[in-house]
């Protein structure tokens, strides 16, 4: 297991989790927070690829 793998669990976790709890109490500001964070999970996934062999 990667140290990025790690990173990208964490951000993704708690991404879905801020976001379920913004839209559980009503607060736009919880969900852009969870996309603030989600987004660095996603770009995460291209420093991890290797090129084709």
């Amino acid at each position: 297991m990667t140290r990025l793998f790690v990173a990208k669990a964490w951000l993704g976790g708690a991404g879905v989790l801020v976001c379920a709890i913004g839209m559980a109490v009503g607060q736009r500001w919880l969900v852009w927070s969870a996309v603030g964070l989600l987004a660095p999970a996603f770009l995460l996934r291209f420093a991890e690829r290797r090129p084709p062999q």
